[in-house]
Formats: C-alpha cells, structure tokens, sequence
C-alpha cells in the first residue's frame, strides 16, 4: 500500500518520473490562466482540478456504508466553479487527507471489492493515480498552449 501512496505523494507533490507533479504545474498557475480554456469551450486548469478534489473525496469518504458515487459527467461537469484560491486551498486539503488514508489503509482489505463497484480497493487506489496523471498531462497542455498564447515561458 505504501507504493500506491508513494506514487500519490509523486504525482501530486513532486517526485513524478514522466516530469512536472501536479503541485509543479500549480505553481505556475494564475487565477487568469486558471479560469482560461485552451481551447473555446474546453478545460480550464481550475475545472479539471475542481473534477480531481471531486474524485479525492469521493475516493477517500468510499467505506461499506458510504458507496462510491455513479460517475455522472453530465452534473460533475455542471458543478459552479470554486473560486481559485479556495479550490487551491481545498485541493491541498484533500490531497494531504487521501494521502493519510492510503498510508493507513490496510492491505488485507486491498482485495475487498469496493462498495458500489465491481473492483477491488487495490484497483480503485492505484486508478487514482492514474487519474491525477492523466490530468495533469491535460494542465500541462493547457499551460503549455497558454504561456505560448501570450508570450511566457511555462
């Protein structure tokens, strides 16, 4: 468990094999790049992390009397908008929450399916990760178009 941990920690605080964590490309991060799409009516920065704090809770709030959530695109897309400082604020909050609960999670239960899925835990924590990396190659692209779009260096 701590290996799927460890790989959390990298992917979202620093560490990351395949290059910039998602706190990296945070940094670099403005309100105004934050709330700009790359593209019309694509992502922003500040609604693909808004998906990923909704994910981190879901995940980390999944117990056998709390089942993890259908996945709705329709109204998780829909949600308003956390202003970014908060978002920044809760994000933060939640990695480090998560973070603990991979850490404390014990392996026996790695096995047991997850309540409201047909996939065991070991499955769901490492898809974690997975997710923040694959977001976080979305925001580095998005950065990425951006400082090109106004001259800076990302």
């Amino acid at each position: 468990m701590q290996q799927i941990a460890d790989a959390y920690r990298a992917a979202t605080i620093k560490g990351a094999w395949y290059g910039p964590s998602l706190a990296e490309l945070l940094a670099k991060t403005t309100p105004e790049l934050a709330t700009t799409p790359a593209l019309p009516g694509g992502h922003t920065v500040a609604s693909l992390l808004q998906h990923l704090l909704l994910w981190n809770e879901r995940i980390r709030n999944t117990s056998e009397t709390r089942p993890l959530p259908r996945w709705e695109p329709e109204k998780e897309w829909a949600e308003p908008p956390i202003p970014w400082d908060e978002l920044l604020a809760r994000w933060n909050r939640s990695r480090d929450l998560l973070e603990a609960r991979l850490r404390e999670f014990p392996n026996e239960d790695l096995a047991k399916q997850v309540p409201g899925r047909g996939y065991p835990y070991e499955t769901m924590l490492q898809g974690i990760v997975q997710h923040v990396i694959y977001h976080s190659g979305q925001i580095a692209m998005i950065l990425s178009t951006l400082h090109k779009r106004v001259g800076t260096r990302s």
